[in-house]
């Protein structure tokens, strides 16, 4: 399973799904900066280009996806998670995790782990990685890494986009 923190204002507001533009997919992960699918489609060498073909791949791969927070308000309708106040955790995924017998989790972010392992510390017996990022606030503050710095000298053309998939597929084993 791969859980976030929660979608961006335009695909969790009703009144903002007007603002949703055509290149992005209402979906998880859909904001035209997030680059999950992005990834995942390279990773796994499949288009990932729409909800249904997402909703395919997962079913496939059998592959769950989840937020840690149930509902929250974003400060001045900004992105980052450190904007999200009057959270309400969903406190219903780890019974979720148990009832589909899933053994491993994937966490978009660090916070994202650390909340879940705040609200669920009787999940230790789940496998767990921590992922880079997909949202492009993550990939703008790659050139702080070292080991991005190096990624970067051997792979100029597009060093962002190759990182994040080379860091994915040694997680996913593709």
């Amino acid at each position: 399973m791969i859980i976030g923190s929660f979608p961006i204002g335009k695909f969790s507001d009703p009144d903002r799904k007007g603002e949703i533009k055509e290149t992005e997919i209402d979906f998880y992960f859909g904001g035209e900066r997030n680059l999950l699918w992005k990834i995942l489609s390279l990773v796994f060498d499949r288009p990932l280009t729409n909800k249904k073909s997402i909703q395919n791949f997962l079913r496939e791969k059998g592959i769950g996806i989840g937020d840690v927070i149930k509902s929250c308000v974003r400060r001045e309708g900004r992105a980052s998670d450190t904007d999200l106040i009057e959270i309400e955790w969903n406190l219903e995924l780890l019974e979720q995790i148990r009832r589909h017998k899933i053994q491993k989790v994937y966490f978009t972010s660090q916070q994202v782990e650390k909340w879940f392992k705040r609200l669920f510390p009787e999940a230790r017996d789940l496998e767990s990685i921590t992922l880079l990022s997909p949202s492009g606030q993550t990939a703008r503050g790659l050139w702080r890494r070292e080991d991005y710095q190096s990624w970067r000298k051997s792979n100029p053309e597009n060093p962002t986009l190759s990182y994040l998939v080379q860091t994915y597929k040694e997680v996913f084993n593709s």
